[in-house]
């Protein structure tokens, strides 16, 4: 097998979600590497401490009192768009007259266009919502939805979503506050190792390669670009739209 070293790209230009991400994909592929090396083993496991460590200050912090706000706001909003999908899927259907069934059918066409659905995660939904709302502004689309009496139901929905991202951004404000102390002190104690281990690595790599290492760095190389083409995108974004695997359900899970 060709011969693959870590990236040794710095972790530490991620904001604290992205960070998250990087660290625990190195975990999931150093952690099934078979390499019978004591030095290995032995800062793999100090790895693996560090890592437990870095995760419970990191999921502490993510803990907010807005949270529960933000759930409420969200099942609001995913009323509205089941309201306002169903009621344009039974125009579309079951109306005999066709002046009329094609207002539904429009606006049936956008939620199917976005595929939306209301289990998805809180980014993801916002972000849809937002899109779909661009769509409805246009005069046709405008005046279908005031013809099937959803105009109302709109405005609900596009304003509970400004409401959610306003309450996520509040929050995102109030942990970045919360880097300090316990979880500050987990992140950099977690990336000095992380760097000393990422040397180590690469220097076996360079004298005896090791397939399982190669593996290993192949598939960690491919993780780090995704996790990296996330994190420019949020940049172009402006940064509100936080991919990362967080602790809270609302956030990053499907939700009923």
């Amino acid at each position: 097998m060709e011969t693959v070293k870590f990236s040794d790209k710095a972790l530490s230009v991620y904001p604290m979600a992205f960070y998250f991400s990087a660290v625990e994909a190195f975990l999931h592929r150093i952690e099934v590497v078979d390499y019978g090396v004591e030095r290995f083993a032995g800062m793999r496991n100090e790895y693996v401490v560090l890592f437990k460590a870095f995760d419970k200050a990191y999921k502490r912090s993510q803990k907010s009192a807005l949270t529960d706000q933000i759930r409420d706001l969200d099942q609001e909003r995913d009323h509205y768009a089941l309201v306002m999908q169903r009621v344009a899927e039974l125009w579309g259907e079951k109306l005999d007259d066709e002046s009329l069934a094609v207002h539904g059918r429009r606006v049936a066409q956008v939620f199917r266009d976005y595929s939306f659905r209301t289990s998805e995660a809180l980014v993801a939904e916002n972000a849809k919502v937002y899109n779909m709302e661009q769509v409805f502004s246009d005069r046709q689309l405008t005046a279908d939805l005031q013809m099937m009496g959803l105009t109302e139901l709109n405005r609900r929905l596009e304003n509970r979503t400004g409401q959610i991202e306003q309450l996520m951004s509040q929050r995102n404000e109030e942990r970045s506050d919360v880097v300090v102390g316990e979880l500050k002190a987990a992140r950099e104690s977690l990336d000095l190792h992380y760097r000393a281990f990422l040397t180590y690595l690469n220097a076996v790599q360079e004298l005896e390669p090791v397939d399982a290492l190669s593996q290993a760095a192949q598939y960690y190389n491919a993780d780090l670009a995704k996790i990296e083409l996330q994190y420019q995108q949020s940049r172009k974004r402006g940064g509100k739209d936080d991919p990362e695997p967080e602790p809270e359900p609302d956030d990053t899970q499907d939700h009923a």
